[in-house]
C-alpha cells in the first residue's frame, strides 16, 4: 500500500527567536509545499530516497544521527511506534521548500511524512497528532524547536502561537499582498543560531528581558494589523520586529544589504525569516509591486521566491 501527503513551508512574520522563550509568535504557511510517499516495501528496515538531496539510505536500527536523512526515518519510526503497526517502508521525500531557508523545509517534510506513513499503514491521523509527532522529528534536527513550524505546516493559513498556551487561528484576507522571500546565500544552522542567543541572553539578561517584552507585545499588534486588514502597519511592525533580531546579534551585512533593498523597492516591511545568519529575509508586498521588489532583489541575490499565504496545510493526495 502507498499514500502520498503533503505540507506547506512557512514564513514567520514576527517573533523568530522571541517564541523559543514563550513569547507569542505569528507565522503564515506558503505555497510552496513539501511532498512524501510512503509505501509498504517487503524486506527489512525503512529506505529514505530525497529527490532534492540526491541521497538514499536504509535504516535498520539506532544509527548514528549525522546522516541528512535521518530525521525523516526518525518521524517514520515514531509514527509507527504510535499507531502501533511495524512495517519495512520505503519513504520519497520530494520538497518545493529549499532548505536551511527559515521556509519550515524539516517541519513540512517531517508533517507529511507523519501524515503519509500513517496512512500507507492503513491509520488516518488527526491534525493533532500529525503535529505532536513531527515536533519529536523537529527535536532531532532543531534540538530546542519552538513548535511554530510544525504547527503551521499542519494547519495552514495564519496562526499566533506561544509555546505554553499553543496556537490561535487568524481570520484573515490575505489576497491583497504577496511575499517576496530572498536567499542570502549564506548556510546556517537554526539550532546553532539558537543555541547562540541563548548564550547571549544568558550572559546580559537583564538587557534582553525588555528587548523579548517588547517582542512578545509587537507581535499581539501584528496579529490586531493582519486580523484587521492593515497590512501597512503590519510592514512597520515587520520592520521594528528587524531591529531586534538585529539587536540580538542574528544579522549581518549581507541580510541588512537585502532588507533595505526591498524597502527601497517599495515592499511595506521587510526582516529576516528564521533564525539568522543566513537564509532568506522576507518583504510584505502590495499585489503589483511584489515583481518591482523581487527585481531589485535579484541584483543582490541568486533565488527570489514570490509566494502567496497558504490556507491548506497538511493534506493526502493521489
Amino acid at each position: 500500500m502507498s499514500a502520498v501527503a503533503s505540507a506547506p513551508g512557512k514564513v514567520i512574520l514576527v517573533g523568530e527567536h522571541f517564541v523559543v522563550e514563550n513569547e507569542p509568535a505569528i507565522a503564515v504557511a506558503i505555497n510552496l509545499r513539501a511532498r512524501v510517499r510512503a509505501t509498504k516495501v517487503e524486506g527489512e528496515g525503512v529506505e529514505v530516497r530525497s529527490r532534492e538531496l540526491g541521497l538514499a539510505q536504509v535504516f535498520r536500527g539506532d544509527e548514528p544521527r549525522s546522516s541528512p536523512l535521518y530525521p525523516v526515518y526518525f518521524a517514520a519510526k515514531v509514527t509507527m511506534e504510535y499507531i502501533g503497526v511495524e512495517s519495512p517502508l520505503r519513504v520519497e521525500v520530494f520538497s518545493d521548500i529549499p532548505p536551511a531557508s527559515g521556509m519550515g523545509s524539516s517541519a513540512a517534510v517531517a508533517v507529511a511524512t507523519v501524515a503519509a506513513v500513517a496512512k500507507a499503514l492503513g491509520v488516518k491521523l488527526a491534525e493533532d497528532e500529525i503535529s505532536r509527532l513531527a515536533y519529536r522529528a523537529e527535536e532531532i534536527v532543531h534540538g530546542k524547536p519552538s513548535g511554530i513550524d510544525n504547527t503551521i505546516s499542519t494547519y495552514g493559513g495564519a496562526i499566533a502561537y506561544r509555546k505554553t498556551e499553543g496556537f490561535l487561528r487568524l481570520e484573515a484576507d490575505f489576497s491583497p499582498i504577496r511575499l517576496v522571500l530572498a536567499d542570502s546565500g549564506l548556510p546556517r544552522s537554526t539550532g546553532e543560531m539558537v543555541a547562540r542567543v541563548r548564550r547571549l541572553k544568558a550572559k546580559y539578561p537583564r538587557v534582553f528581558e525588555p528587548l523579548y517584552h517588547a517582542a512578545g507585545r509587537l507581535a499581539i499588534e501584528a496579529g490586531k494589523a493582519i486580523e484587521a486588514g492593515n497590512f501597512r502597519a503590519l510592514g512597520e511592525l515587520m520592520n521594528v520586529n528587524h531591529g531586534l533580531l538585529s539587536a540580538i546579534g542574528v544579522s549581518n551585512e549581507v541580510l541588512e544589504r537585502l532588507v533595505y533593498r526591498a524597502r527601497e523597492a517599495g515592499a511595506l516591511g521587510a526582516k529576516i525569516t528564521g533564525a539568522g545568519g543566513g537564509g532568506f529575509i522576507v518583504a510584505l508586498c502590495e499585489k503589483g509591486s511584489e515583481e518591482r521588489v523581487a527585481k531589485a532583489l535579484r541584483e543582490v541575490s541568486s533565488r527570489v521566491f514570490v509566494v502567496d499565504v497558504s490556507g491548506e496545510g497538511v493534506r493526502y493526495e493521489e
